[in-house]
């Protein structure tokens, strides 16, 4: 047995990095997940949550001893060895005090799997005649290392009888693996090797069908991640879809920038070193920089994003936004073979908030007819009976038609179709369209109110935001002239946000707003200052 003193020694050495970590490690699951910049400390976060729930939660067997089996897992062996394996072995050496006297208590390596067993006492509670009493308890802690690979995740999984589980770099993993290695959790050690005991401690669990008890047994994934990009199934489940995701048994912790007055790991990591990565990486705006040293999820190896104002922790909706029958509602589009439209109202605040969007299958082409048909079902459904305050479109969406022909353009089926006047924006000019939509990330109402909220449901556009819509990579690094967009899924929906923002404003304030950036409130421009005379042209 390894020499670990009485007590919980071993967890007590153990300073956490913070508020949010301290969170994690308590959570008893079922699926625990923490995310966060370089260097907070989540992944020794991870090791200490396994060690503490095997000390202080896990049930006490017949042989006096808590028998713990974890599973970590990681995409390839190279990776757990730079990463989970490392950290783990910084914190319980093989050989090291905590080591189990087994002569295998430490096997594997080098590309294959890793076994490490850990034996430690603790004071734990035991039943005994008139009630409960504290004695000295034998933790046993086997730690088993595996990598997928490219092995079939079914077959990777069947073999395993674990007690809980560890996903290092889980956005690198499948999507299906966290509820798969969830499955194989609560099978190690058997129920019939528990301390009878331990039901009326840990509590009942009752079959359903056969109204068998059994004890209700800890089950315990818990995972660490940097932000990937909004792609990746994380930001689904974080997200995108959080109530739905919470309600299948996720819990998703979020640690502070790196640079906030909140930082967690401060002793591990100062604040200088992340200033510096922040400006390695172009600034605060750079995707590196947002996700390792701002802990946001940010794009990877893409263009130069448009709308760098925008902040998915402010400008998205913490829950679906109502929309308010007494108000009118207006709408944004954009035409072509992808056609999109956003849909929203202004608050008497004037705060804008976008309440839905539609958008076209990138796998068919969408003609005016169909995509007038795909508005008229989201206005029957949300806003029937209320009045338009208006609608606008791209300029070129009225180009095309053969008028001596008869022809309709593009714009103006749609609008037939809907019964809704459509009006063409003053320009089609970029920067134009930029600024507008830029008024309502870079400013607030008040404190707490942003100009623009966007309702969750609006997952393209949300995406379009935070990384999708961005200059192509020839643009971004200047080597084309001018701002040239990428064109995807998520960009048709991003320019109808534009077309309403910049429709709404008209171009005279957003003129206005882009010649007062940046100067003072208590500045004026020459323009507006007239002197008094009484001078008279026609007197002299």
């Amino acid at each position: 047995m390894g020499q670990g003193s009485l007590g919980t020694q071993i967890i007590r050495r153990y300073q956490s990095p913070g508020p949010v970590a301290s969170r994690y490690i308590l959570s008893m699951g079922p699926i625990d997940l923490i995310r966060g910049p370089w260097g907070s400390g989540k992944t020794v976060a991870s090791i200490f949550k396994m060690v503490r729930h095997s000390a202080v939660d896990f049930p006490i067997c017949r042989d006096g001893v808590v028998h713990v089996r974890w599973a970590a897992v990681r995409d390839t062996y190279r990776e757990m060895a730079k990463t989970a394996l490392a950290s783990w072995l910084e914190a319980f050496p093989k050989g090291g005090e905590f080591t189990a006297s087994d002569k295998d208590a430490w096997s594997g390596g080098q590309d294959r799997p890793v076994n490490h067993i850990l034996e430690w006492d603790v004071l734990r509670k035991w039943r005994v005649a008139g009630g409960w009493e504290q004695r000295p308890t034998k933790i046993r802690m086997e730690m088993q290392f595996g990598a997928i690979g490219e092995q079939n995740l079914e077959s990777f999984f069947k073999g395993y009888e674990i007690s809980g589980g560890w996903l290092n770099e889980c956005d690198l993993i499948k999507a299906e693996v966290p509820g798969l290695l969830y499955g194989r959790t609560g099978r190690y050690p058997p129920e019939a090797e528990m301390m009878e005991w331990e039901m009326d401690r840990l509590g009942r669990r009752v079959d359903p069908e056969t109204g068998r008890e059994s004890i209700n047994v800890p089950r315990i994934v818990c995972g660490d991640f940097n932000p990937p990009d909004e792609t990746n199934w994380t930001y689904e489940r974080e997200i995108e879809k959080g109530e739905e995701w919470k309600a299948k048994g996720y819990n998703f912790f979020a640690q502070p920038s790196g640079l906030s007055p909140q930082a967690e790991n401060r002793v591990g990591k100062a604040r200088h070193k992340y200033e510096e990565e922040e400006r390695t990486f172009g600034g605060p705006d750079a995707a590196d920089a947002r996700r390792n040293v701002h802990g946001m999820y940010a794009p990877k190896a893409r263009g130069v994003v448009i709308f760098q104002k925008f902040n998915i922790l402010k400008h998205r909706a913490a829950e679906s936004l109502p929309i308010v029958k007494e108000l009118p509602f207006y709408m944004g589009m954009d035409a072509g073979g992808r056609p999109a439209a956003v849909f929203g109202q202004f608050m008497p605040n004037g705060q804008r908030r976008v309440q839905r969007e539609v958008v076209s299958s990138p796998d068919t082409v969408t003609g005016p007819q169909r995509f007038a048909e795909n508005i008229t079902e989201v206005l029957l459904r949300d806003y029937r009976g209320m009045r338009c305050g208006g609608a606008w479109a791209d300029p070129s969406s009225w180009f095309g038609a053969d008028k001596v022909r008869g022809e309709l353009a593009w714009v103006e089926i749609v609008s037939m179709a809907l019964q809704i006047p459509i009006m063409p924006t003053a320009t089609n000019d970029i920067g134009s369209r930029f600024e507008a939509v830029d008024y309502y990330f870079a400013g607030d109402i008040d404190a707490n109110t942003p100009r623009v909220l966007i309702d969750p449901i609006c997952k393209y556009l949300i995406r379009a935001y935070v990384s999708q819509y961005h200059q192509t990579k020839h643009a971004s690094e200047a080597k084309t002239d001018g701002i040239v967009i990428e064109k995807n899924e998520y960009s048709h929906v991003a320019e109808a946000d534009q077309y309403w923002c910049y429709g709404y404003r008209g171009p005279t304030a957003v003129k206005k707003d882009a010649a007062n950036m940046g100067r003072p409130a208590n500045v004026v421009p020459i323009r507006s200052v007239t002197a008094r005379s009484d001078f008279d042209v026609f007197k002299t």
